[in-house]
C-alpha cells in the first residue's frame, strides 16, 4: 500500500480534473467533501460523507472518477480495470486523509489568476438582501478605472455569495481588458506565501508580485487576525497598490470594525472605501435561487415545494443547495417521486426545521457566532472590552426578542443580577442609536433568529 501523505499532489490533481468537468454546484455539494482512503495497483478507496451520497456519484459519475484516478495517479502504475470503491469516509477505516487545498470551488480553473469563469455577474441571483453589493461590484467590474469604490469590502455571512461577486468582477474585467494584471486569492493563502517568503528569504518577491498587480481581490480577510507579519506586509502591499490607482476588493464575514486583533490602521483604509453587506435573502430571493437552481440541474418541482423550501432555508444558499442535491439524489437514484410530504420530511431530517431559534440558548448561540467568542466567555464574569460588548448585545436581543422579564433573562446568563441586564440593554439601545455598524450587526443576528 502507497503512504497517503506522498500522494497529495496527485489527489488534488484527480480533485482539479474533477472541478474542470462538474458544475459549480456538483463541486460544492460532494466533490470538496471526497477523501482518499486507500490506494494501490488493483483497488482504490475513496471515502464520501454518507452513503447515500457515495451511491449517488458512483451511479452518476462513476466512469469520470475512474478516468481520472487513472491520468492523476499515472506515476504509481494503476491497472487500467482497477476497481474502485466508494464507502463512507468514517465507515469502519480511520483514514490518514489526504490535505486537500481549501476553497477548491472558488480557484482558477484554466490559470494562474485565481479565478473561476463559472462565477459571472450573470448567474448571480440579486435580490434586496445584496442589492448595494451587487450594484458596487458592477460598478467596479464594468469601470475600475475610473471608480470610485476603492476599496471595495464585501461583508456578510457564510453562504451569501460575497466569493461569487468579487470573482464576477474579476471575470468581467478580464473579459473587456485582457490588459489587466488580475490576482484572486484568499487570506490564508496570503499568508502562506507571507511565512514562506520570511522562511526562503523571498520576502521582496512576495511584495514584487503584489505590487505588480492592478486588480487585487482577496477573500475571508478576516483570517489576518493575530497575524502580525501578514497584517504587516499587507498594509504595505495595500498602501502601493492604492497610492497607485490599483483596484483592490476585499471580502468578510463581518464589518471591518468587528474584527477583532486587527490593526487599527489596517480598519481605516477598509472603511476609507465602501463597505458594502450581503445580508440573508429574503423569501423573493430564496424563492429565485431555488428556481434557478432547479433549472439547472434538470428537475421538476412545484411551486408549493419551491416556496416550502424557501420558507423553511433561511441561513444561506449553500443550505439551499443541500436540500436540493438531497431532493435530486432522491429523485435520480431512487425513483422517489417529490411531493411535498416527502420534501417536509427532508428539511426536519436535514434541518431539523422544528427546532425553536427564539430561546435564549440559541441567542446566546448566535451572537457567540457572530462576534467569534465562547459561550463559557459570555457567560462568565470576565470584563474584557469584546465579551462584555457581546453579553450586552446578547442580553438586549434576549429582551426584544423573547420579551422575558430582567430576572429570568440574568439566570440564562450564569445568574447575573436583574440590574445587569437593565443595564446591558440601556448601553446597546444607545449603541443601536449612534452606531450604524452595531445597529445593522443587531439586525442581522434578529433576522437569523426570526
Amino acid at each position: 500500500m502507497i503512504p497517503l501523505q506522498e500522494l497529495s499532489k496527485n489527489w488534488t490533481q484527480f480533485i482539479d480534473l474533477l472541478i474542470q468537468e462538474l458544475e459549480i454546484d456538483e463541486v460544492e455539494a460532494w466533490v470538496n467533501k471526497l477523501v482518499l482512503i486507500n490506494l494501490n495497483e488493483n483497488i482504490v478507496t475513496i471515502g464520501g460523507i454518507n452513503q447515500f451520497f457515495c451511491n449517488w456519484i458512483r451511479d452518476h459519475h462513476q466512469k469520470m472518477i475512474h478516468k481520472h484516478i487513472l491520468e492523476s495517479f499515472k506515476p504509481y502504475n494503476l491497472n487500467e480495470n482497477f476497481q474502485l470503491v466508494l464507502q463512507v469516509g468514517k465507515d469502519k477505516v480511520e483514514p490518514q486523509k489526504v490535505a486537500l487545498v481549501e476553497n477548491l470551488n472558488n480557484k482558477n480553473i484554466a490559470g494562474a489568476d485565481g479565478l473561476n469563469p463559472d462565477l459571472n455577474f450573470q448567474n448571480f441571483v440579486n435580490g434586496s438582501n445584496s442589492d448595494i453589493a451587487f450594484a458596487a461590484a458592477q460598478a467596479v467590474g464594468d469601470n475600475v478605472q475610473e471608480n470610485k469604490y476603492n476599496p471595495l469590502f464585501i461583508c456578510g455571512d457564510v453562504g451569501l455569495g460575497k466569493t461569487h461577486l468579487i470573482q464576477a468582477i474579476g471575470n468581467n474585467v478580464k473579459c473587456n481588458s485582457e490588459n489587466f494584471k488580475i490576482q484572486y486569492t484568499n487570506s490564508e493563502e496570503f499568508t502562506n506565501e507571507v511565512i514562506n517568503g520570511i522562511r526562503y528569504r523571498k520576502s521582496h518577491e512576495v511584495r514584487t508580485k503584489y505590487r505588480m498587480i492592478d486588480i487585487l481581490l482577496i477573500d475571508d480577510i478576516q483570517f489576518l487576525e493575530n497575524k502580525e507579519s501578514t497584517q504587516e506586509e499587507f498594509f504595505h502591499i495595500f498602501n502601493e497598490l492604492i497610492q497607485n490607482k490599483k483596484q483592490i476588493i476585499l471580502t468578510a464575514d463581518r464589518y471591518p470594525r468587528e474584527i477583532k486583533n486587527l490593526e487599527e490602521r489596517l480598519v481605516n483604509r477598509f472603511n476609507s472605501g465602501m463597505v458594502a453587506q450581503i445580508g440573508r435573502p429574503d423569501f423573493e430571493t430564496r424563492f429565485a435561487i431555488i428556481r434557478t437552481k432547479v433549472e439547472q440541474m434538470n428537475m421538476i418541482l412545484s411551486e408549493d415545494i419551491i416556496e416550502l423550501i424557501a420558507k423553511s432555508v433561511k441561513n444561506n444558499v449553500r443550505d439551499i443547495l443541500g436540500i436540493l442535491v438531497h431532493l435530486e439524489a432522491s429523485w435520480s437514484l431512487l425513483n422517489q417521486e417529490i411531493t411535498l410530504d416527502f420534501t417536509k420530511r427532508v428539511l426536519k431530517e436535514v434541518l431539523d426545521i422544528d427546532k425553536n431559534p427564539k430561546t435564549i440558548e440559541n441567542i446566546i448561540k448566535v451572537v457567540c457566532k457572530k462576534f467569534n467568542i465562547k459561550i463559557t466567555d459570555i457567560l462568565s464574569e470576565k470584563r474584557d472590552k469584546e465579551i462584555s460588548k457581546s453579553r450586552q448585545i446578547a442580553m438586549y436581543v434576549s429582551r426584544e426578542i423573547t420579551g422575558l422579564s430582567y430576572p429570568v433573562i440574568a439566570k440564562h446568563f450564569g445568574g447575573k443580577n436583574h440590574t445587569t441586564v437593565l443595564q446591558a440593554c440601556k448601553k446597546t439601545k444607545e449603541w443601536v442609536d449612534i452606531d450604524p455598524e452595531i445597529k445593522q450587526t443587531i439586525s442581522s443576528i434578529m433576522k437569523e433568529l426570526s
